[in-house]
């Protein structure tokens, strides 16, 4: 299906906001720089972003969705929530070995930790954070659950939310900034997740 004009747009801004993130940083992450990116007027992206932290918040539901469609790719199975069905250790291995070559993209990783830097000092773009991770963990949440029926509703919660703390640690220490990526390493970080989302023995 053809995209519209206003999607291809929206599409082209976001292009442009990532590449400031990743090149310049937070530093520059006035409307003015997003816009002068894109090549376009202040109103004109404001007329689709009114303000930096929907501007913010649409990045990271753009980089989120391509991340699932992605995995599910990759793993062949449904990641959305409500998606019901085993998840086997099997599952977990292949899809959890994919999310760590997701985090292994340096543009990603300092996308996300300019981000990070920008919503320290500016409460809309934390406000923009907290509701990726939400709905990130959500996700998550889902594939304990399959994992793990059997645990009450708070503690799969807090399964998942580990699950992606360690994930996001990782995707930073095992970078080329923090420089800790081993392959031993890597095999580690996917049995301890597994260990979570299943409770047991993790395959090797």
């Amino acid at each position: 299906m053809t995209e519209s004009k206003g999607a291809l747009r929206k599409a082209a801004l976001l292009d442009a906001a990532e590449e400031v993130l990743v090149t310049k940083g937070n530093a520059n992450a006035a409307m003015r720089d997003f816009a002068a990116a894109a090549g376009v007027r202040i109103g004109h992206l404001q007329h689709y972003f009114p303000t930096r932290a929907d501007l913010i918040r649409a990045v990271l539901e753009r980089a989120l969705e391509r991340s699932l469609q992605r995995l599910e790719e990759t793993a062949g199975f449904d990641l959305r929530s409500g998606a019901a069905g085993s998840f086997t250790r099997e599952d977990s291995h292949r899809l959890l070995t994919a999310l760590l070559q997701e985090h292994s993209e340096l543009a990603d990783v300092r996308m996300h930790l300019e981000i990070w830097a920008l919503a320290a000092s500016d409460e809309p773009a934390a406000s923009a954070l907290r509701a990726f991770y939400a709905q990130y963990a959500g996700y998550v949440d889902g594939m304990v659950r399959r994992g793990r029926p059997e645990l009450p509703e708070g503690e799969a919660s807090a399964v998942a939310a580990a699950v992606v703390s360690l994930f996001e640690g990782a995707a930073v220490t095992r970078s080329d900034i923090a420089g800790l990526r081993t392959e031993n390493g890597d095999h580690a970080i996917v049995r301890a997740a597994q260990w979570l989302i299943h409770g047991q023995e993790a395959v090797r």
